[in-house]
């Protein structure tokens, strides 16, 4: 079996699962807001552990328990947020109607246009830093840029959550 054939195969259980009946409560829009606010909140969590972590409030021991434990969460509240979008924004265009593809198209454009805002963000904090000579902590440069790269990877799931339409 060619390796086009594996992937079609692959991409279309994937789209099953996704569009799964048993994630219907998911697809709400309240359910969305619901678990984009938790997907948030755990990166607020996770940022957090690390300050508190690089302030000297926990041992390394409980920083790296706390940490597995808000990975652990956040990989089954993303996995359920992706369930509540069915996808859109991550299955190729073979496995999407016509509508779907659009709506991924406009869900990317928006997460661009938010990722960018974020990049704006984050540059105009270092220049502030630089101008003032303010010295950031190591852990809290390292926390700020996880948890950016992280924004970054989930921006088209949380954009396919919030609108009325994914």
């Amino acid at each position: 079996m060619s390796s086009i054939v594996k992937n079609l195969d692959r991409h279309r259980r994937r789209a099953e699962r996704l569009d799964d009946p048993s994630f219907e409560q998911l697809r709400a829009p309240a359910a969305r807001r619901r678990l984009s606010a938790t997907v948030l909140g755990i990166l607020a969590l996770e940022a957090a552990v690390f300050v508190l972590a690089g302030l000297g409030v926990f041992s390394v021991w409980a920083f790296i328990i706390g940490l597995l434990v808000a990975i652990v969460v956040f990989v089954f509240a993303f996995g359920a947020l992706k369930a509540s979008t069915r996808g859109v924004e991550e299955l190729p265009e073979d496995a999407l109607d016509e509508r779907h593809v659009q709506i991924r198209g406009q869900v990317y454009s928006r997460a661009y246009t938010l990722i960018s805002w974020l990049g704006y963000a984050l540059f105009a904090l270092i220049v502030l830093a630089v101008a003032f000579g303010w010295e950031l902590p190591m852990f809290l440069t390292l926390a700020i840029a996880i948890i950016a790269l992280q924004l970054v990877i989930i921006a088209p799931t949380l954009v396919a959550a919030l609108r009325h339409d994914a």
